[in-house]
């Protein structure tokens, strides 16, 4: 009976309703929006593949030393990157390319191997050298300097030579000056060898490459020039702490499959060969087609001609057989001194834009993702990649989202490789740390422009700063903590207001980087929103004195390295803080890092156990403590800060922290030893004083006027020895009597006090 009773019981039992959950706070659920070029506006953010994203990035062109604007460019795009991976989580398929087949590396090759050729058949300067040289200068300036005067002559005509206004008109005007300049003062005065050629090697080059460029057919002549210059590309993108493509690709690998692109663009109809055997894409015929448009990126520059040819390359201006100027080449024949590959269409090699649609296709498929790269190379590289790519595949949109980053100017002045005025990241990162430089690109949003100049570095290095004192004192707080927990101290864990306060700020803060990080990556507003923090958490820690709980500071220095970690800043193994710039990562044996720091312990001992055995003054404690805080544990990279009422707080610093103190200490001692050597000296002047005094106390009242500075001045004195008549005769006056009485009782109390002092 009671078997059946609990059987119908339950079955009349049912699963309590359950109640969803309302999200509090929609900020967190926020749309992340990209800024993309299709489109000119901020757009929601919606991949293939709901967890997947594919990303191909424009690389580098290797003939030359990277420059500030490649830094830019990959370190904003390695930001965007991680935010992707590291916050909202996409599995990201990272392609990027090495173009190792370009205009330039075959110009920038065949220079360098022609000049070291002159070079090393010239080892002494001769008048055939000499003269070979002056034929270059001539010809340099000739093509280069059209308005140049030869009846006036360098430097007079140089002098008169508005530069501003001709750089206007052409922008490289000032370095062909420069160059031409460089060259002729050792034409006319040629020093040393080593420093001819240095100074020649810009005016020299272009006529060797008129004369023997043809004969230059080496292909191992380029491909070493571009595997030293990606070699050098690599090396600099660790240092900036760029993370690696997933897959990296190079164009002199992918000829055979350029060439099967190509002619899938010849049978579809958009592009033609010409008599020379190149091929070009009809941008014409493209464009009018039902599905497809020209230049999406930036349609204004369709017929701009400059930057079209700029495209093409210097090499490659020839229009043989072209329907319209605004084509642009697939494959372009190779002329002598030129690289060359089989292909249906004769011996040539691939056009620029070609090899990026080609190379992204074969890990993207007919689509991807995002594409990103530099605002300058939209029109016409970018807007070319489209057309192609579009054309192959008969697609309307082969490219979702286009990223790119904005221009870098240098105080205000736009870098280019061309004009020579570039800062290598070499160059940059003798001046500049890897997290300076990243923290001075985020903190400028990614597709805008951004000036390097001083005023932006001061606010980099005053933040970085900020940050790495929080760090330093969160950790130096939660040491103190964890030590008074091990010595058996009890501690309250127990939160007040000030402390739900911090939570609530800390949640406001991941609130706002959220938003921030939806809204285009904006890193520069995440930034600001962690600073925020860190003077929230000052704050805290400044009023919560010895009742100090470290959980939620903790939590907030998590968080903040968590973020900063995301944008690429390298993280310390504790989550508190970013790693030290200058750490070398190498600790060494127990004896090699403890024996600095018991030999200051021990030092410290003795000197402490000798005077209180010799019962010395307290102030030999209080000084060898002083030295120990201001000069041993400083040098060692240890700051004590004195507390009230409380034990000192240990900080590690690091080494630019260690010498910012350490140079404080060393001004502080200076001022110390200015002041102690004044005092001293005006102890000297005055026991001098007090030692002339004395000796004039020695002096007898009554023979005062009559001997030493007064004598021969006075003929006659009454009894006390006041004089009455002077030298002449003539009665001293009232007014004069009145002034040597006060000399006179002046001497007598001195005199008695050195007759006091003799008893």
């Amino acid at each position: 009976m009671l078997r059946s009773f609990i059987r119908k019981m339950s079955s009349s039992i049912s699963q309590p309703t359950w109640v969803q959950p309302v999200t509090a706070n929609k900020d967190l659920q926020s749309t992340l929006k990209l800024y993309n070029s299709l489109t000119r506006a901020k757009v929601p953010f919606i991949p293939k593949d709901v967890n997947e994203v594919t990303w191909y990035s424009c690389g580098p062109t290797v003939y030359d030393s990277s420059h500030m604007g490649h830094a830019r460019n990959y370190v904003t795009i390695d930001i965007n990157r991680r935010i992707l991976q590291d916050y909202f989580g996409y599995n990201v398929t990272f392609v990027q390319n090495v173009t190792d087949i370009d205009d330039k590396i075959i110009i920038k090759g065949r220079h360098e191997y022609l000049f070291q050729q002159f070079s090393s058949s010239h080892t002494e300067i001769d008048s055939e050298l000499v003269s070979e040289a002056r034929e270059s200068w001539t010809s340099y300036v000739q093509k280069n300097l059209p308005g140049y005067d030869f009846a006036v002559g360098f430097p007079e005509w140089t002098k008169t030579l508005d530069l501003s206004k001709a750089a206007q008109e052409n922008p490289k005007t000032p370095m062909y000056v420069k160059a031409a300049s460089a060259a002729l003062v050792q034409i006319n005065a040629p020093t040393t060898i080593e420093e001819f050629l240095a100074a020649t090697k810009d005016v020299i080059v272009p006529s060797l490459d008129k004369k023997f460029g043809s004969t230059v057919t080496d292909p191992e002549v380029f491909r070493k020039l571009s595997a030293f210059w990606e070699n050098e590309y690599n090396k600099d993108m660790a240092k900036l702490n760029v993370i690696p493509p997933t897959v990296t690709t190079r164009v002199s690998e992918y000829v055979p499959e350029i060439v099967e692109f190509v002619s899938k663009i010849i049978n579809s109809g958009y592009a033609y060969s010409t008599s020379d055997g190149s091929v070009y894409f009809n941008t014409a015929k493209f464009d009018k087609a039902p599905n497809h448009d020209y230049a999406k990126l930036q349609p204004w520059n369709k017929g701009d001609l400059d930057l079209i040819e700029d495209g093409e390359g210097s090499l490659s201006l020839s229009t043989q057989g072209k329907i319209s100027p605004a084509d642009f080449a697939l494959w372009k024949s190779s002329k002598p001194g030129e690289p060359s590959w089989d292909s249906p269409w004769g011996q040539g090699r691939p056009g620029w834009h070609i090899e990026c649609s080609v190379m992204a296709s074969d890990f993207v498929g007919e689509t991807m993702d995002i594409h990103s790269g530099g605002i300058d190379l939209a029109f016409p590289h970018h807007d070319n990649e489209l057309a192609q790519s579009e054309a192959c595949f008969d697609c309307k949109q082969w490219v979702n989202y286009f990223l790119h980053t904005g221009h870098l100017h240098i105080e205000g002045q736009k870098m280019s490789k061309s004009l020579k005025n570039f800062i290598t990241i070499e160059e940059a990162l003798n001046k500049y740390s890897a997290r300076q430089l990243r923290l001075c690109f985020a903190l400028v949003q990614w597709n805008n422009q951004l000036d390097f100049k001083e005023s932006l570095l001061n606010e980099v290095k005053a933040i970085e700063s900020t940050l790495s004192k929080f760090f330093q004192n969160v950790r130096a707080l939660n040491s103190d903590y964890t030590h008074m927990v091990s010595e058996g101290q009890i501690i309250s864990k127990k939160l007040g207001l000030k402390e739900r306060e911090l939570l609530t700020e800390l949640q406001k803060t991941r609130v706002a980087v959220n938003s921030a990080f939806c809204d285009n990556l904006s890193t520069p507003v995440a930034l600001r929103s962690l600073l925020e923090l860190v003077q929230s958490v000052n704050n805290y820690i400044q009023s919560a004195g010895v009742e100090l709980r470290i959980e939620p500071i903790i939590q907030a220095a998590n968080y903040i390295t968590r973020i900063l970690g995301v944008v690429g800043f390298q993280s310390r193994s504790d989550s508190l803080g970013w790693e030290d710039s200058s750490s070398t990562g190498s600790e060494g044996s127990r004896e090699e890092v403890a024996m600095p720091f018991v030999k200051v312990l021990s030092t410290f001992r003795d000197l402490v156990r000798s005077s209180a055995i010799e019962k010395q003054d307290y102030k030999v404690f209080l000084d060898a403590t002083d030295r120990i805080r201001d000069k041993d544990l400083l040098d060692l990279g240890v700051a004590l800060d004195d507390r009230n009422n409380q034990a000192a707080l240990i900080k590690f610093l690091s080494a630019q922290e260690q010498e910012e103190l350490t140079k404080q200490q060393e001004e502080k001692e200076k001022i110390a030893q200015a002041k102690l050597a004044k005092k001293v000296e005006q102890l000297k002047l005055k026991e001098q004083q007090q030692k002339q005094r004395m000796e004039k106390a020695k002096q007898v009242p009554s023979e005062m006027f009559k001997t030493g500075e007064y004598q021969g001045l006075y003929s006659e004195w009454d009894s006390e020895g006041l004089p009455v008549k002077a030298a002449d005769g003539t009665e001293v006056t009232k007014s004069a009597r009145k002034k040597l009485v006060k000399l006179f009782e002046q001497q007598k109390k001195l005199h008695e006090e050195y007759l006091s002092l003799q008893d």
